[in-house]
This record gives structure tokens, sequence and C-alpha cells, in this order.
């Protein structure tokens, strides 16, 4: 299969989906995390103000080596941080970047996946809404013709969140990693400028952020321990039959209406639970 996430910032999928695409990229499946930003505004460095570039470039580094970890593929789009807007040229780069996503001309993939379009972050909402936006355009002959049109419509899901305003997340899928959380964390602590800099700073997390890898390793861990036993959590009390009873932390996915829709029986392999 082809598995194309889509986020705001360089970050963004490693944090939200990045236990299930390493197990699919494990299992054989090609995995890319694409970003819209170039996050050149994720930090709390003042001496950034007046050029951002250096930024840009560190956190471009950063995504591709946690990409290496386990055999995935990144792109940046290249919007500057915070400047996320529903235009006709981010739609269409978009419409370019999935087609492109495929075994085979016109084939595309086989999942994308993305936030909710209601995320509390401005450049995560109009991301989600670009990346809807192209939907049934994907299939259209006269939309980006120089790119093949697909043949068949991806299935969109959207990743775990626990907002409600817009309606609450609904989990179809749940996703067990227990076995994978280790590897996560090991993706997250690429991710320096955002994990065990910029981070704690808006969270004012008092906590010292270790200097060693084992300490830092330790340190992304805690973070995503407690994002994937919220995820856990949160799909056990709305659906538990979908968690099952030892499972500590989780990702989960909500099938959006505006791709194709996967049979109950093709979730599972879709998304690595097999």
């Amino acid at each position: 299969m082809h598995i194309l996430c889509i986020g705001a910032h360089p970050d963004d999928c490693d944090a939200a989906c990045g236990g299930t695409a390493i197990m699919l990229a494990r299992r054989g499946h090609h995995v890319k995390f694409v970003a819209v930003t170039n996050g050149d505004r994720g930090h709390m460095d003042m001496s950034l103000a007046a050029d951002r570039s250096p930024l840009a470039i560190r956190r471009l580094a950063e995504a591709k080596a946690a990409v290496s970890l386990f055999g995935a593929q990144y792109e940046c789009v290249g919007v500057h941080d915070g400047d996320v807007y529903v235009t006709r040229e981010l739609t269409e780069q978009l419409v370019r970047i999935i087609r492109r996503w495929g075994r085979d001309p016109g084939a595309g993939p086989d999942l994308v996946l993305v936030n909710r379009p209601n995320d509390y972050h401005r450049d995560h909402r109009y991301t989600a809404q670009a990346v809807l936006d192209t939907s049934f355009m994907l299939t259209v002959p006269l939309m980006c013709p120089d790119v093949p049109r697909l043949t068949r419509m991806p299935v969109f899901a959207y990743w775990f969140d626990n907002f409600h305003e817009g309606g609450a997340f609904r989990p179809d899928i749940v996703i067990p990693l227990d076995p994978m959380m280790d590897a996560k964390a090991d993706i997250l602590a690429q991710h320096a400028s955002q994990f065990f800099e910029w981070l704690p700073f808006v969270a004012g997390d008092p906590r010292k952020v270790p200097s060693d890898p084992a300490g830092r390793h330790r340190f992304a861990l805690e973070w995503i321990q407690h994002r994937g036993k919220r995820a856990a959590d949160v799909c056990r009390s709305i659906a538990p039959s979908k968690v099952p009873t030892d499972c500590q932390f989780a990702e989960a996915f909500q099938i959006s209406e505006y791709g194709r829709q996967p049979g109950a029986d093709e979730l599972p392999s879709l998304f690595g639970r097999v």
C-alpha cells in the first residue's frame, strides 16, 4: 500500500500517527509524511525574528532524520508557519502531491491521514480543509492535467483529537501501540527544536529537559505515553469494543465521508492492525 500523512507542521504526523506509520512501513508498505509549512515560527528564540530561515532549515533536517529511522519519505510544501490559507495554489499543490504518491500513474495512495478540520490551530484547520478540497478534484482530468487523474479515490481518515467544537471524534478504528512506543519516541526525539525546546516552553513545563540522548528518549517517551493513554482512554469510553482490554496506548482514526468508504473487513489491514 501507499500511505500519505499530511500535517501542517514538520512534526505533526510523527506525533499524531507516527506509531501507525512505523508499523505500516515495517510491514513493507510505502509511507510518506508531508508538511504544509516549513515550521519557521515554532520557536521562542527572538534572534530568529529578523530571519527565520535557519529554523526552517533546521526543521527540515529534523523531519528527514525522523522518517529515515523507519524508511519513510518526507516532503515540505514550504508555506511559512502561521500563513496557511485555503487557496487555489495550495489546493493544486496538494492535488499533485496526492496523485503522485502511488504505485502507478492514476493509482494514488490507498490511505490519506490528516487532522480534523475543527483542530485548535489555524494552520491545522486550513491544512485539513485544503486536503479535503482535493478529494473529488483528484479524479477530474482537467484539474492539474500535468499529473494523471486518480481512477480510484483514496480513503481519507482523521487522526485522534479530543476537541468537541464541530462534533466529537468518532473512533472508527483504534490501533494499539504498546509495542511501538519506544520507536515512536525515537522519531519524535529527532524533532529536537520542538520536543525539547518549543513545546516545553509553550506548555510552561517546569521540568528540566535532559541533554543526553537516553534522557531525551525518556522525555519524549513520557510525552507520547501521555498522549497515547489519553487516546486509548477516550476511545474506550466511547467505543469500548474497539479497544483491546490490554491496550494502554493507542492511535485512533475516523474515516472521512469525502473519500472511498472501506468495508469493516478492510479497515484492520488498511491501518496495519492485523
